[in-house]
């Protein structure tokens, strides 16, 4: 009975064949019993073998196709009895067929009852989470999924129910703008949801490996054949990806190989013309094992203090920050160390010297550090929002300086009312209300950009006396070989704070290592949770009905000692530089008024590399914008820069072959379908382009329409969603920003220098 190479609908209906061939040795069967088990004619299972459940929606049966839905039912009848008769050893082909059959049918009960089918429900039945992740591996496999718009609309409703708006927003946006054919209606739109969520099942881990490679391929071979399901080019490229999966997961398979040579043999391309080489969707690591006990959940913060000049350039220093073990240093007295003249940063003389520049405001509850509650301070949550707004550095600094000028006065009038010194003291519950509630409001000045060099010369000048490894600007940061301005990263941006100011819990973009410098006067408290644990804060935000990538959160202290966490808190005073390694998760409170300075640095290290390219792929999968482009930087990076570490060679010379075959790939595409590339070479400074619709970078081959080829800067689409606006891509020109030959030019020549 083994066979791997057949369909789904064919393995089913061969077992239906044999059951027959032992009904008619089994003579003297009564009609009644004939009626309790029916049995499918040849011509009616010719046609089941037409009908597959990934045109689930599409087939309208309680429209004009009640034939099929009436052979559906009698299908489903055959099917439950042939396994009643059997006692449930069947062949698995036959429950997965059975519940393709209830699909088409929409009968989500009996269709879910099949394990293989629970994640289809996932979103009918409120199972959120689970279809959210299920939905975002299908995009992240095949951006140009010929059901995107469905998932998209799904996981806008979800992202909606779940009150994260900007992700709903963004991915009803992404269907907006999809011209294909969609089942979901105002009236259904809570019942259509079936067929989409099929191949987000393919990435279900305990799926039997017999079974993923016969779903596979019966996909493959269907996208190669059915010509309603999309263009001819989006679905061979479908299709090659479903049968290469197939032979994954059963490489003895003749019947997929057949199938594959004759789809790649169709569009006149050999194996070896395809290694893009999909890789599977990122996971959330699991918590490190084995768990810290008790007593190390506290750890001291490394900390290194500096006398002089020489301390702060001696080499051992950037190696202690930049070493993964450390995921945060403080560096004590730096700026005296260094002269460092921090009046420059002060309030005052930011006012003086641009006093109109914008400052971006977030009004915040005002509460203590190691606590969040909710705004009547009855209830400890997780989430911790902010009201956004702007400002002005001169409006905020005459808020910063009332703030001030309030507190004393309140200072002064606890004093006039304090009690005789032998009362009796209050109860610590007392004490707790009476801190808690009612909570004020405070503002925050955040995300001030002081990157123009006109503006801000003297303030910028004065950073370069800091060592190289920790400068905005330097030959061994990686981010100065981005080769364009990103706000806050590769640029300083400053912070102007009253006490209680807080920046929620977070990773840095793209995992890159930060530098933050306090102006004081007052201090900040510092909470940091090292970077293998991030995985654990994703999924107690998760738990919290929070987006842990865009949405604001401040843990739970307890929550994080219960899981076995570690947490770093510190103080940082003024004059003190904290280093962030390497995706270390934190959060801030300023504890007094304090200006506060920051931005990202990019350490030349295998470690550094890894993780930002993890976290381009992760932000990839949960549709989200990486800041740092990581395929225009990689290619910068082998213009620019010697590299002896043997692993970062080799991750880099990955990424380089992975775009060079994927640029590949989309050119003989577009050969194929007698498009033409226009060349248009990238000017001096321009920016790396990412995709206007669904925000992932997008390398050499940009896809902008004709009716806004010139504008400036291009309005870009990857190529997956200019398809989905304009399937054989009419409206649009393609422009080609370096030659073939200068990109394999440039691979060839990034080598390996020894040391």
């Amino acid at each position: 009975r083994a066979r791997l190479g057949r369909s789904l609908i064919p393995a089913a209906i061969a077992f239906l064949n044999n059951s027959d061939e032992e009904n008619k040795m089994a003579a003297g069967k009564a009609s009644e019993a004939e009626e309790d088990f029916p049995t499918l004619t040849a011509q009616e299972r010719d046609t089941l073998a037409g009908i597959d459940s990934s045109l689930f929606g599409f087939q309208k049966l309680h429209e004009d196709g009640a034939r099929n839905k009436a052979l559906l039912i009698k299908a489903v009848r055959c099917y439950d009895s042939l396994i009643l008769k059997a006692e449930g050893k069947v062949e698995p082909e036959l429950f997965c067929q059975l519940g393709h059959f209830n699909l088409l049918l929409e009968d989500y009960p009996k269709g879910s009852t099949n394990h293989l089918f629970t994640h289809v429900f996932m979103f009918l039945y409120g199972s959120f989470l689970q279809a959210i992740k299920a939905f975002q591996e299908v995009l992240y496999i095949d951006p140009g999924f010929s059901r995107a718009k469905e998932i998209h609309l799904r996981l806008g409703l979800m992202c909606k129910v779940n009150t994260d708006y900007e992700s709903s927003l963004k991915h009803f946006q992404l269907a907006l703008i999809d011209s294909n054919p969609c089942t979901l209606s105002k009236a259904e739109s809570k019942y259509r949801a079936a067929k989409e969520a099929y191949e987000a099942l393919l990435q279900t881990e305990d799926l039997p490996a017999r079974v993923k490679a016969t779903t596979l391929q019966q996909l493959g071979w269907m996208h190669h054949t059915v010509e309603q399901l999309g263009d001819r080019a989006t679905r061979d490229s479908f299709a090659i990806q479903c049968l290469q999966k197939s032979l994954e997961s059963d490489p003895k398979s003749g019947q997929s190989w057949y199938f594959l040579g004759r789809n790649l043999g169709k569009n006149g391309l050999s194996n070896s013309s395809i290694l893009l080489d999909k890789c599977p969707p990122p996971r959330l690591p699991p918590a490190p094992s084995p768990a810290l006990p008790k007593d190390k959940l506290n750890p001291p913060t490394p900390s290194i203090y500096l006398e002089n000049k020489r301390d702060a350039f001696f080499p051992p220093l950037h190696q202690f920050c930049t070493n993964p073990s450390n995921p945060v240093t403080v560096i004590r007295g730096l700026a005296g160390a260094l002269k460092l003249d921090l009046g420059l940063f002060s309030t005052k003389t930011l006012v003086e010297a641009n006093p109109e520049h914008m400052v971006e405001v977030w009004t915040q509850l005002s509460q203590p550090a190691d606590e969040n509650w909710d705004q009547t301070g009855t209830k400890k949550l997780w989430r911790c929002e902010s009201g956004r707004g702007h400002t002005t550095i001169a409006k905020y600094a005459q808020y910063q300086a009332a703030s001030f000028q309030e507190s004393l006065r309140e200072e002064n009038e606890k004093k006039a009312l304090k009690e005789p010194s032998d009362a009796e003291p209050a109860s610590a519950d007392s004490v707790a209300r009476k801190r808690r509630g009612p909570l004020k409001y405070i503002k925050f000045g955040t995300n001030i950009d002081v990157s123009d060099e006109k503006k801000w010369k003297q303030q910028l000048q004065e950073l370069s006396k800091l060592p190289a490894f920790a400068r905005v600007v330097s030959a061994g940061n990686l981010l100065s070989h981005v080769g364009h301005t990103i706000l806050g990263m590769n640029t300083v941006q400053l912070y102007m704070k009253v006490p209680g100011s807080r920046i929620p819990g977070h990773q840095e973009h793209n995992n890159f290592c930060a530098v933050n410098i306090n102006i004081g006067p007052g201090d900040c408290e510092w909470f940091a949770v090292p970077e293998p644990y991030w995985g654990v804060m994703s999924n107690f935000c998760e738990k919290n009905n929070i987006n842990f990538l865009m949405g604001s959160w401040w843990p739970n202290l307890e929550d994080l000692y219960e899981a076995d966490v570690p947490v770093y808190r510190f103080i940082q005073r003024p004059g003190d530089l904290v280093w962030l390694n390497t995706g270390t998760v934190h959060w801030v409170q300023a504890i007094g008024w304090c200006n506060n300075i920051a931005w990202n640095v990019g350490p030349l290290t295998a470690h550094q590399y890894k993780l930002a390219v993890e976290r381009y792929e992760w932000n990839k999968l949960q549709s989200v914008k990486s800041m740092v482009p990581m395929v225009h930087l990689s290619w910068n990076m082998a213009r620019n820069i010697k590299v002896s570490d043997h692993k970062l060679y080799e991750m880099i010379k990955y990424c380089l072959l992975r775009t060079l075959k994927q640029c590949q790939w989309v050119k003989e595409t577009l050969a194929t379908a007698g498009k033409e590339t226009v060349l248009r070479p990238r000017s001096r400074d321009e920016r790396a382009h990412y995709c206007s619709i669904c925000e992932v970078e997008v390398f050499n081959l940009l896809f902008v329409r004709r009716e806004l080829l010139s504008k400036a800067p291009p309005v870009v689409h990857c190529q997956d969603c200019a398809r989905k606006g304009s399937s054989a891509l009419d409206d649009f020109v393609v422009l080609e920003q370096y030659r073939m030959d200068d990109l394999m030019h440039i691979y060839d020549h990034f080598t390996l220098v020894s040391l």
